[in-house]
């Protein structure tokens, strides 16, 4: 397994080796082995060494950095991670490097400092396991960020859209957006907030409590209860959450969508680029749901069921949507 580790530094790593580094690592049990290795690794690349309570930290960022290069490896496979390793393996590189220079002459409670950052591409979703244990699954064009030190700082940052399973623990679990912010315990909830400056969040199990962009609290949500806020206003209904949340499963559900969000909903899911004029579509515009659909295919869907047509360059990944004339 050492040599993996090695071979993954060098940027000669092939797909098979990778799957079993990752494999490696994501095992509690293989923790012991990876510091050690760890240690030789960075006594070979510095003449300072890390403390036991450091090396947890930088294994975090390893975890995330290969996380982030599985999520490319599913969009582009090749014998072998040539161009794309070889950039992830400097900034490793450099990020061990930064560590350093942040550790140097620090007390332990300066680690908060650090941050992990995991972001997906239009076209993409994942799931994975925070520090703490909560699982959080990201949809398409989504990015968080959290402090290394997430069990005793449980606050992540969120631009996109997320689902969390938030296990108890007496540290409050926050989720902060540019528009609002949600603070729970031990929950099950769904929060989107991308940069169109929307922020919806649905609750499927437990209690959370919406707060605004300046941490004033607006409202307690009960299972089944969604939020939006509004120019800071608070505007709560009762839906089903199957809708908001089936996403993370697969399933990408419209209902009474308005053109341009739904637009924006497909573009996002499949990763194109959707040009129309905004004047030939008003109004509740779409309902339906796709599950294993190509782009041509949800398009093809959608023209049977509203009066439009479209053109494609799969090459651009450009759909151009015309209303019929009638």
């Amino acid at each position: 397994m050492k040599n993996l580790f090695k071979k993954y530094f060098q940027s000669v790593i092939t797909p098979n080796e990778f799957d079993q580094l990752t494999d490696f690592i994501n095992q509690k049990k293989n923790e012991p082995a990876i510091h050690r290795f760890m240690d030789d690794e960075w006594q070979r690349q510095s003449q300072e060494t890390f403390s036991e309570k450091q090396n947890p930290l930088l294994l975090q960022k390893i975890k995330h950095t290969i996380l982030n290069e599985e999520l490319s490896r599913s969009l582009q496979r090749a014998k072998y991670y040539s161009l794309g390793l070889k950039i992830a393996a400097v900034l490793m590189v450099g990020l061990v490097i930064a560590n350093v220079w942040l550790y140097r002459g620090q007390e332990p409670g300066d680690e908060k400092q650090l941050v992990q950052t995991v972001s997906v591409p239009n076209g993409a979703k994942t799931e994975f396991e925070l520090p703490d244990g909560s699982t959080v699954w990201l949809n398409a064009g989504t990015t968080i960020s959290y402090a290394a030190n997430f069990e005793k700082n449980r606050t992540v940052e969120l631009r996109g859209e997320a689902f969390f399973d938030v296990v108890k623990s007496k540290n409050t679990f926050s989720v902060e957006t540019k528009s609002g912010s949600v603070a729970v315990l031990g929950t099950a909830f769904n929060v989107q907030a991308y940069e169109e400056g929307e922020f919806t969040t649905t609750l499927e199990r437990g209690r959370v409590e919406i707060l605004n962009k300046k941490g004033t609290k607006l409202g307690i949500l009960e299972p089944g209860d969604q939020v939006q806020l509004v120019d800071d206003q608070f505007v709560k209904d009762q839906v089903d959450t199957r809708i908001y949340t089936s996403w993370k499963d697969g399933k990408l559900i419209f209902v009474r969508e308005t053109f341009p969000v739904a637009m924006r909903r497909l573009e996002r899911w499949f990763n194109v680029d959707i040009q129309y004029s905004s004047d030939d579509f008003e109004g509740p515009w779409f309902s339906g749901t796709f599950e294993n659909e190509t782009i041509s295919e949800a398009m093809d869907i959608i023209c049977k069921t509203a009066s439009v047509t479209y053109s494609y360059n799969s090459k651009k990944r450009i759909i151009k949507i015309s209303a019929l004339k009638k």
